[in-house]
């Protein structure tokens, strides 16, 4: 039976997507192997041909696949547990996307969580290593870049996320289209 290809930013996302990576690169070298070795049978045990080159090319994509796995292998995915009570402190409108790993020029950043608000992204790290205050002003100047008029607020504990959603008030919903824009612009980021 076939597995549903998650989407990014949904729950279990960053597992599939790790599994992915390391599936593709073993069947590249895999198929590179094979096609060196039918190069070799067919060719009497010469490796000057055209199959030894087509072998080595496979070497591109399996690194690919490679590296992709390498930026993904350091971060966990959210336990069922925190994902139902992180859930627990949204509200109907929100929207909130899982396993939130994404690269800008100098950095790797996840997030455990990330809720869209109406005027809102509140996200949530549980590794000490991340550096929200980084990773916060890398969304407000994307956020900034496509003019979209959100605030940001990172926080690398639970009660910090669970007291920013107790204390919003009643929020002034953006239009639909600027909250699609910066769940697309999320989606986007996410490796």
């Amino acid at each position: 039976m076939k597995r549903k290809k998650l989407e990014r930013g949904e729950y279990g996302y960053l597992q599939q997507r790790k599994q992915k990576a390391l599936s593709g690169t073993i069947l590249m070298v895999l198929i590179g192997i094979a096609i060196f070795v039918v190069g070799l049978l067919l060719n009497k045990r010469e490796t000057a041909n055209v199959f030894t080159v087509a072998a080595v090319c496979m070497v591109l994509p399996a690194a690919k696949y490679f590296v992709s796995y390498v930026v993904l292998f350091p971060y966990k995915p959210v336990s069922l547990e925190t994902k139902e009570r992180l859930e627990s402190y949204a509200r109907e409108n929100d929207t909130i996307l899982y396993d939130v790993v994404f690269t800008s020029p100098e950095k790797v950043m996840h997030l455990d969580c990330v809720y869209v608000t109406g005027h809102q992204v509140i996200g949530y790290t549980s590794r000490r290593k991340d550096n929200t205050k980084v990773i916060q002003e890398y969304l407000k100047k994307e956020l900034q870049i496509r003019g979209l008029k959100y605030a940001v607020y990172l926080a690398a504990e639970e009660k910090q996320i669970m007291d920013r959603m107790k204390l919003r008030g009643e929020e002034n919903e953006t239009t639909g289209a600027a909250k699609q824009e910066v769940l697309e612009m999320l989606r986007v980021f996410t490796v």
